[in-house]
């Protein structure tokens, strides 16, 4: 290949990356062509994006609905404490005279809740109703979970698209100079290939965060349905702290909340099927004409003894499930305050490490750079040991933002426990 052949390359390269390059750092992510759809109002900062995803949040709505088709079950509370009533009419008659015409007979039998069976039904909805209110505090705290997620991930994502611009810039800028002064003679093949390579590779990087960037800001899109500021004041996370929880502050916990209410409703599932079992009172009234034409008035009681069955088994079951309810409910306690408490100590650790990258590593990376830039232009070292120098300068920038992604996460599932920021 000839140096002319060379240079039209070269110049391709830089034209076709200065245009990818435009496009991933001015475009903004598409939710569709419709115009309807651009117009959508920018989150001030995570807290918002919380407070957003717990009211428009997909998984909200369902809970929601599920709360709002759960509050049918207290029409069965409602109910009077009768039953259907029961009609019996029988007609008799005989030959040779015996009797004076036709004997007829009347029973209606009113079934009555004496024992309570209203009461257990109206609790048990009622327990019903609490239960899937619970499940919709759940939903909030995950929903805020997933906003802190794809908040973060946009945060670090945009830092990252200006960290790689800027690197990617350098590298082109580097590859120029390099093909001109092939051009000239003063430069070889391999050292003109190694930052071709090289800007590639930045621009590679920079093409995959764009990628990660609008899946992020789609996700807070459809759990807000609000986007992420265009400049956003810091990719730093929110501190956690060092807040030591008391038992009643555990116990106020979504998921426990949640237990708790699951709880309540089997146990109250329990006094509903063991005042059922008792059955009812039946109040009768009979009446009619008797064998000789008389009228006949009376009235009766019946009751059914629960001697072989009084739901036993649904009683056990229920009870059985509100047993396990409580104990998984102090299980997740002891687990969600040890994974508070972790959580926490893991940020300090994380900050720590991003106090090294800052103030150490990458000044220390830089001021490398510099001292082999400055070897390279003596003609000292070559072109190799200058990417060497820059590549881990880049590694370590990069790195940094890997522990600020990690941080987030732990902000994330710090929210998914307790539904709110500390």
């Amino acid at each position: 290949m000839d140096r002319r052949c060379l240079c039209d390359l070269l110049v391709r390269f830089r034209i076709s990356s200065v245009l990818i390059c435009s496009i991933a750092l001015n475009s903004k992510p598409a939710l569709g062509a419709d115009a309807s759809n651009a117009r959508l109002y920018e989150l001030t900062d995570v807290r918002s994006a919380i407070e957003a995803a717990k009211e428009r949040a997909p998984e909200v709505a369902r809970a929601r609905a599920a709360l709002k088709s759960s509050r049918s079950a207290r029409e069965s509370g409602r109910l009077a404490p009768f039953g259907n009533p029961h009609v019996e009419i029988t007609a008799q008659g005989a030959n040779k005279g015996v009797v004076n015409g036709v004997a007829v007979a009347g029973e209606l039998w009113l079934p009555v809740e004496a024992f309570g069976q209203r009461t257990g039904r109206r609790r048990e909805a009622e327990g019903f109703v609490a239960m899937h209110a619970s499940f919709v505090l759940q939903a909030r705290a995950r929903a805020a979970a997933r906003a802190v997620l794809a908040y973060g991930r946009i945060a670090v994502a945009k830092e990252r698209a200006a960290l790689l611009s800027e690197l990617a810039m350098d590298a082109r800028a580097q590859a120029s100079m390099l093909s001109e002064r092939m051009a000239r003679g003063d430069a070889i093949q391999r050292d003109v290939s190694l930052a071709v390579a090289e800007a590639a590779r930045h621009e590679s990087m920079l093409m995959e965060n764009g990628a990660s960037l609008v899946s992020a800001e789609s996700e807070l899109v459809e759990l807000t349905g609000k986007r992420a500021p265009a400049a956003l004041a810091s990719s730093m996370p929110p501190s956690l702290g060092m807040i030591r929880r008391l038992q009643d502050e555990l116990q106020g916990l979504p998921q426990a909340r949640a237990l708790a209410a699951e709880a309540r409703y089997h146990d109250a599932a329990a006094e509903r099927w063991q005042r059922e079992g008792r059955g009812t009172l039946n109040l009768g009234l009979v009446g009619g004409r008797g064998d000789y034409g008389e009228t006949r008035i009376g009235g009766g009681v019946a009751y059914a003894i629960p001697f072989f069955r009084a739901n036993r088994p649904e009683k056990v079951r229920a009870r059985a499930e509100g047993a396990r309810a409580r104990e998984d409910r102090e299980l997740y306690q002891g687990i969600a305050e040890r994974r508070l408490d972790a959580l926490q100590r893991e940020q300090i650790e994380l900050d720590k490490a991003l106090s090294a990258l800052s103030h150490s590593a990458v000044p220390a990376a830089r001021a490398a750079v510099s001292a082999v830039e400055e070897t390279y232009d003596a003609g000292k070292t070559e072109l190799l040991s200058v990417l060497l120098t820059r590549r881990e300068l880049s590694t370590l920038l990069l790195r940094r933002l890997e522990v600020l992604e990690v941080s987030w996460q732990l902000v994330g599932e710090y929210v998914e426990i307790t539904g709110a920021l500390p």
